[in-house]
């Protein structure tokens, strides 16, 4: 019958982020940086806006949910994507600050931090909530973080089971697809040393336990890693963790810095030398996980997904700001209009109605990442027209973005005006906007595979197989 045949092919997703949380004291610098020993005065208060990579993208992307999941046209027994962020705050002002910002945002996070040897006021002796200081000069962002107890924070303190069961009692769901966002990698030590493989395995080994007769459960994985404030730029991320990754995403200067490739532009420069830094880059993620899809943004141009040593897909940012109103939490954005584009992608399908990640089959997560990059790159234009780096943009302004026509780079218009923050601590809104999919970078018609969900047992160079 054509109801049960519905119920069967059901495909409920969700979406765990692990991730880092910071209370950000934004200063605008309007009149620039203070000279050494000296004072400059600043026209906006400083106050305290949750941030950090875990909670900007459960925040765009709870938002993303909510607005364009299609909730309304679902059966009256369907459920939505659900959005849950695990993270580590300590009692203080700050943490409270940040559990309140979930509250109102709507999206579960729960709460890692270790309890031993707390002190009276609730803190882990010697720890306080995660807080950095945000500098905003000139449409570019720097920052003084204090990590607090992200410093201990490890990837084993989260709750396991919440990342491994069923997050649905509905039994019409035959398939159930857990996305896991790992967001500020180097903003996390205790991740590093092995502490994140050893989880991310784990979960896919469990969830894979799970699967029993027609009922999947199957799992993919990304990763934001940041700007690595020790200058190391290691971690294990490349030879351990990457290798487990579906989705690395990050932007041109990360991707150089990791890389030991030159870039000095967060746009890679243009013509020529940007086609050879991403060929260059290609080069160095596929000889270090050929099975990864690398997400690189490029500032105001976009984004390009680089896969198996090629340049397979791009997209240009639907409107190109000179001067920013704030920069901050614009990847983060990106990353969270990323994960929406492509999961609502995955739960409009079936296990069986597309070729899984790993599977030889041609071009199964082709449309997917294009629908990503679009949601992606109209969440980070958003993002930088408003101050605040966890303010979600509203629905019609996003709508605008998705909707806007496509033109060629060369075609696109700069907008050299610098934004004015409202009284409301908001930026311009109201704009006009041009979007392009293709570039000198897209090749729309090629097809090519995606990386694996599943990893071989008892081998220390992991290998990725079948996708379950």
């Amino acid at each position: 019958m054509p109801e049960n045949k519905t119920k069967v092919s059901k495909t409920k997703v969700s979406l765990s982020i692990i991730g880092d949380a910071f209370a950000d004291m934004f200063c605008f610098m309007d009149d620039g940086l203070p000279p050494v020993g000296g004072d400059v005065r600043v026209k906006h208060p400083m106050t305290p806006i949750p941030g950090g990579s875990g909670i900007n993208t459960a925040t765009h992307l709870a938002a993303l949910v909510r607005d364009f999941s299609g909730a309304d046209e679902q059966e009256e027994d369907g459920e939505i994507m659900d959005v849950t962020l695990q993270t580590a705050v300590t009692e203080d002002y700050y943490g409270k600050v940040i559990m309140a910002h979930a509250k109102e945002n709507r999206f579960e996070m729960i709460n890692c931090a270790k309890k031993k040897g707390a002190s009276q006021d609730g803190n882990e002796t010697g720890a306080s909530t995660g807080h950095c200081l945000v500098m905003i000069n000139e449409g570019e962002r720097s920052f003084v973080t204090h990590l607090g107890i992200m410093e201990s924070f490890k990837a084993s303190d989260t709750v396991l089971h919440e990342l491994v069961n069923c997050r649905s009692a509905n039994p019409s769901y035959v398939n159930h697809h857990h996305h896991i966002h790992i967001a500020g990698y180097y903003n996390m030590p205790g991740f590093s040393k092995g502490n994140l493989k050893r989880r991310l395995k784990l979960i896919r080994e469990r969830r894979r336990g799970h699967s029993h007769g027609c009922h999947l459960f199957t799992t993919t994985t990304s990763l934001v890693p940041q700007y690595d404030a020790t200058e190391k730029w290691d971690g294990g991320l490349i030879e351990e963790v990457l290798p487990l990754v579906d989705f690395l995403i990050l932007n041109a200067l990360e991707a150089g810095k990791i890389s030991g490739i030159d870039i000095d532009d967060k746009d890679c420069g243009g013509g020529i030398n940007r086609a050879i830094v991403l060929t260059q880059l290609a080069d160095f993620f596929f000889g270090k996980s050929p099975l990864t899809h690398v997400i690189v943004t490029l500032g105001s141009l976009g984004a390009v997904c680089l896969f198996q040593g090629e340049v397979v897909a791009s997209m240009s940012c639907t409107k190109r700001f000179q001067m920013p109103v704030d920069p901050t939490g614009a990847g983060d954005a990106f990353a969270a209009g990323f994960l929406f584009g492509i999961m609502d992608w995955r739960q409009k399908r079936g296990h069986g109605e597309c070729a899984e990640i790993g599977s030889l089959l041609q071009g199964s997560w082709t449309d997917a990442i294009i629908e990503g990059m679009r949601f992606g790159c109209s969440a980070g234009t958003a993002c930088v027209t408003r101050a605040g780096a966890s303010i979600p943009a509203p629905k019609e302004e996003i709508e605008d973005l998705l909707n806007a026509g496509n033109y060629s780079d060369e075609e696109s218009e700069d907008d050299d005006r610098s934004g004015e923050i409202d009284d409301d601590g908001l930026g311009p809104q109201e704009e006009s906007y041009d979007e392009d999919e293709d570039s000198d970078y897209s090749d729309s018609d090629r097809s090519y595979y995606s990386a694996s969900d599943d990893y071989s047992s008892g081998d220390e160079d992991e290998k990725k197989e079948d996708f379950i």
